[in-house]
């Protein structure tokens, strides 16, 4: 580094323009990234938060954002992640046949910051899976990667069901299982290192509905995850449904009054808890989305590693709603958002 020029004003005169895209290679981002990785390194000790009260240009805003979402995507970009599908009105027990491939995808998990992520049918998160208790999913499994990998349900089910053997590359296998209790289950990579794997993005959620279903509400699909590398850090960036600061720039909408049902699941590795606060309201609890009544009511709740709950709550007022973890810095890394009751 040349004499009297400080590691910021080297990253500023670097610059951070976008990268390009050629033939499947990413000119100018191993610059950007590592630039990108650096200022993050140097500026935001995940401690400590004195930075936040300087007033640098380059410090976080009001609410902490390092990470905005990426400037090509548009407010319906993650819809089949933010909205669960419906129930199909199938009775239970009936068959589903699902097919799930594991592939290699370079994603933008905020404005210029690429992933090298492992993926389920390409998304980080994976697909929402729905199912009724007692209904047979048949899962047909890929590995189109060169590293083992396989799929592991929570939940209950038959032990030599449970996914822990690892699928070799190229391989498949066929998983069949039935989906229960009613609840809210995550399904994820169970290959060693299982941090690595699921820190990389083989994680999704899947919502098994009860025979009797459950109320009408509008449906909200929350998966809380975190990306890792040598270049970002120990969660470097922190996001909802895969993209940081997506739910700042996009609000969640929802009809005011009316009753909103919110699937939450913990998928942050490298953190001993994260957790879920709603501002301005409260909401009823169901722990792992079990059960025909609330546990109890709050408006934040903790979260360890795989837990996961189901919420119910009416915003009865116009306006913005905001949500974050109360870890602020994981917040201020791409996980804040808001419901918009309009």
């Amino acid at each position: 580094m040349p004499e009297g020029v400080s590691r910021r004003e080297l990253l500023k005169k670097v610059g951070l323009g976008g990268a390009v895209f050629l033939g499947g290679s990413v000119l100018g981002h191993t610059v950007q990234h590592q630039a990108k990785a650096a200022e993050v390194a140097e500026e935001y000790d995940p401690r400590a938060t004195e930075h936040a009260m300087t007033g640098e240009d380059d410090a976080p805003g009001l609410y902490g954002h390092l990470h905005s979402p990426p400037t090509s995507m548009g407010p319906g970009d993650l819809d089949a992640l933010t909205m669960p599908p419906p129930p199909d009105g199938r009775p239970a027990g009936a068959l589903r046949e699902l097919e799930l491939a594991v592939e290699e995808r370079l994603i933008e998990v905020g404005d210029g910051v690429l992933f090298q992520a492992w993926t389920y049918n390409g998304t980080v998160p994976a697909p929402i899976i729905r199912a009724t208790e007692g209904d047979t999913l048949r899962i047909r499994f890929e590995n189109r990667t060169g590293h083992p990998h396989n799929l592991h349900f929570h939940g209950a089910h038959r032990p030599e069901q449970d996914g822990w053997e690892q699928v070799p590359p190229g391989g498949e296998t066929t998983y069949e299982i039935e989906a229960g209790p009613a609840g809210l289950h995550p399904y994820h990579c169970h290959t060693t290192p299982l941090a690595g794997h699921i820190g990389r993005g083989l994680y999704g959620m899947m919502i098994v509905d009860p025979a009797a279903g459950r109320s009408p509400a509008h449906e909200v699909a929350l998966v809380l995850s975190g990306f890792s590398d040598d270049e970002l850090g120990r969660n470097g960036v922190v996001a909802w449904n895969g993209v940081a600061g997506f739910y700042d720039s996009y609000p969640v909408k929802v009809p005011v009054g009316e009753p909103v049902r919110a699937y939450l699941v913990n998928m942050v590795e490298h953190e001993p808890v994260a957790s879920f606060h709603l501002h301005a309201a409260t909401f009823d609890v169901y722990p792992a989305g079990m059960g025909m009544t609330p546990t109890f009511r709050d408006d934040t709740i903790v979260l360890g590693q795989a837990q996961r709950a189901m919420i119910e709550f009416t915003l009865p007022h116009l306006g913005r709603y905001m949500f974050h973890p109360h870890q602020h810095w994981l917040a201020e890394r791409g996980a804040m958002g808001w419901f918009a009751a309009i």
